[in-house]
């Protein structure tokens, strides 16, 4: 059911399309099935967006984990982001609280973001590859401003219906 509530892209177009044969056919034979299938076809449509609307997928849940994660950090919000993480992810964990307490994030960005979800393990697991910026201001009361820019590969677990981070990893950084 992924191809239907992941991206239901092609059954859209595909309604469509049927859509536009029966409408071609109404309109040269003005005979009412081909209307009444056209309205039915376009209904169709109305429930798949119904059900792409208010199905959450398990990458959905991974982004929107990820976009948690990107607002608790730019609210400085150390429990906010520690509430994101696994009880076994101690590196990160550590990581989130060293940071949090030397700097002040003003902007988090995140793009590429690529997402693989891994259901034959036990318990499920997700892997986000992204590049993230980091802009920040330093803590120790000067202003000094800096921006931190990175690859990461980001490993997700399901824990009770919940994707939380269990480890990240970071290559090519770049301070700009």
């Amino acid at each position: 059911m992924e191809w239907l509530f992941g991206d239901p892209t092609y059954v859209y177009i595909g309604l469509l399309i049927v859509v536009a044969i029966l409408g071609g056919m109404y309109v040269s034979t003005v005979k009412k099935e081909f209307l009444w299938a056209g309205v039915s076809a376009l209904g169709l449509i109305g429930l798949v967006f119904l059900a792409d609307y208010l199905v959450v997928t398990d990458r959905e849940a991974v982004r929107r984990t990820i976009d948690a994660g990107i607002a608790a950090l730019e609210a400085n919000d150390l429990y906010s982001v520690l509430d994101l993480l696994a009880p076994s992810a101690e590196a990160t964990r550590q990581r989130a609280s060293w940071a949090l307490n030397e700097v002040r994030f003003t902007r988090v960005r995140v793009s590429g973001v690529k997402i693989t979800i891994h259901r034959e393990q036990n318990p499920p697991t997700a892997e986000a590859q992204f590049f993230a910026v980091f802009r920040y201001v330093d803590r120790s009361g000067s202003t000094v401003y800096g921006t931190y820019a990175a690859n990461f590969r980001v490993i997700f677990e399901k824990v009770d219906d919940r994707w939380l981070l269990t480890d990240h990893y970071e290559w090519q950084t770049a301070g700009l």
